[in-house]
């Protein structure tokens, strides 16, 4: 398995504001609401600020236009020592049905990390796109904390499948905790499939059946590290039409 290690930390500025991407399906932003929410929170944590009224109908306006899109909403906090009202811009962009739920698998890289990016998705992603530019166009990074802890991916949280047994690291402050994760969390409960939120390793990584990476616009896409059991297959192959389900796809 390619690994690669990073001589810097990971760190992202926090001083620019937040943001959230959603998934817009006929019209309608998809786990709009858990998204806001999040923002608020971080809003709240980072700048001591609340997210304006009216966000969520703008929001709803902008997804109106589209069957099928790419939504950014941002929260650019100009001065935060003022702690003034953040600024609100929200942008649709359509996008092609086959990048959701993908059907191709992707490839994967593990990169060596001082620690996770954090719980917060601030603007600047400088530390992505250092990443993703070390590692090439079209792979997927999955950060490896110093400690030895599998946090995230640069842009998706990662699931771990072995013999039908699905898991998670957990939000313990150092991942983004993404709204598709909670939403794979519940659906795993609904249809029956084991779940573990818990601390996993490399070596966790190394014997899983299937690797799948979450996120709100893809929902799930899968890597595959070796012959995975009947069992973890129909597992993924359940998660990704539950997911499918929940979007209204």
């Amino acid at each position: 398995m390619p690994q690669i290690e990073l001589a810097t930390a990971c760190a992202a500025d926090a001083s620019q504001g937040v943001f959230e991407t959603l998934l817009v399906v006929d019209g309608r932003a998809v786990g709009g609401l858990r998204h806001l929410e999040r923002m608020r929170a971080s809003l709240l944590e980072l700048y001591g600020v609340a997210l304006p009224r009216g966000v969520e109908t703008a929001l709803a306006e902008s997804a109106a236009e589209h069957p099928l899109a790419r939504l950014r909403v941002e929260a650019v906090v100009a001065e935060p020592e003022l702690r003034g009202p953040p600024a609100i811009s929200v942008t649709a962009t359509p996008i092609d049905s086959a990048s959701v739920l993908p059907a191709g698998e992707a490839a994967v890289v593990t990169v060596g990390v001082h620690d996770g990016a954090g719980p917060h998705k601030t603007i600047d992603r400088s530390w992505l796109e250092q990443i993703e530019a070390l590692v090439g166009e079209g792979v997927r990074p999955l950060l490896v904390a110093s400690s030895g802890a599998l946090l995230e991916s640069t842009r998706a949280n990662v699931f771990l499948i072995r013999d039908g047994v699905l898991a998670t690291p957990p939000a313990s402050g150092s991942i983004l905790a993404g709204t598709v994760r909670a939403v794979v969390a519940e659906q795993a409960g609904k249809i029956g499939i084991p779940f573990r939120a818990m601390p996993l390793t490399l070596e966790h990584f190394e014997q899983a059946d299937i690797v799948l990476l979450t996120g709100s616009v893809r929902l799930l896409e899968r890597a595959r590290w070796r012959r995975a059991s009947a069992a973890s297959t129909r597992a993924a192959d359940r998660l990704a039409a539950a997911l499918a389900a929940d979007a209204g796809l």
